[in-house]
């Protein structure tokens, strides 16, 4: 097996590995290893894969394993442009981080796509903390970041959610540390007096999201994109009109607890 870098941050594309067949207990630890150390794994140019298939290959970077996001019983969801979730700007984000179980890995695979160009895309928490000064380190260490979701979709019926989750936190699958803020879900640090939080989040955002951080990911036909939802963020930086073509990107999540589970723990607690 060999890897390209697909940014200087994170990422790599994967060869030399049969995607529709492939998988001894040797190549998983390679691909489980990579993924551990580069945050994100592409591997393209081997055809449509079956959900059944891209579950499989899912599952091979748990626990926790593939989780029934959707709520219809189903491990695989898509994605689609034709509705409303699949089609609207997404500012960067890690999924869930507003609830106490965020996604751990996501799997999206390319099964259609529009003539045009349309791509994902990415920044590394992991990098973000490894620029930090010593300095700003030890001020982070401590602080806590409330992550915030109000739905603009009226069509989902989803509840206001909310956690805090350190500002500063190891990931869970290496340790590795990740700064954890977001332009989507970061609503206040819990330890700061408003506009010194407002302050000190747009100045570490300011950072994440610099042109030279990001890694754009043109999607082609059938790509299989694999990452770690703590240790990237990821955005869709233009609407997706299904004017100019169907975009559908079907995904497998690995989680502790499906999105359905904690909608009713928000009403629960609301």
């Amino acid at each position: 097996m060999r890897f390209t870098p697909l940014h200087s941050d994170f990422g790599v594309e994967v060869h030399d590995f049969d995607v529709q067949a492939g998988g001894a207990a040797e190549d998983v630890a390679v691909l489980r290893s990579a993924l551990d150390a580069h945050d994100m794994l592409l591997l393209r140019g081997a055809g449509r894969v079956s959900p059944e298939r891209q579950t499989e290959i899912t599952g091979w970077f748990g626990p926790p394993a593939p989780v029934d996001n959707a709520g219809d019983g189903q491990f695989v969801s898509v994605l689609d442009n034709a509705e409303e979730a699949g089609s609207f700007m997404l500012p960067f984000h890690s999924d869930l981080t507003y609830t106490d179980c965020p996604i751990k890995v996501i799997c999206l695979h390319a099964i259609a796509l529009p003539e045009r160009p349309t791509s994902t895309s990415f920044v590394s928490n992991r990098a973000a903390w490894n620029r930090l000064s010593t300095a700003d380190r030890a001020r982070l260490a401590p602080l806590h970041l409330r992550h915030l979701y109000v739905s603009s979709m009226p069509s989902l019926n989803m509840p206001d959610m909310a956690a805090i989750h350190p500002l500063a936190m190891p990931n869970p699958r290496t340790g590795a540390m990740l700064l954890v803020v977001t332009e989507h879900h970061a609503d206040r640090i819990v330890e700061l007096p408003g506009d010194e939080s407002r302050a000190l989040i747009d100045r570490l955002l300011a950072d994440l999201y610099a042109p030279a951080c990001q890694y754009e990911h043109v999607w082609r036909p059938d790509d299989l994109l694999i990452w770690d939802n703590l240790a990237l963020q990821h955005a869709r930086r233009e609407r997706s009109d299904p004017g100019a073509g169907k975009r559908a990107l079907q995904r497998v999540a690995l989680a502790e607890t499906g999105i359905m589970e904690l909608v009713a723990r928000a009403r629960a607690a609301a």
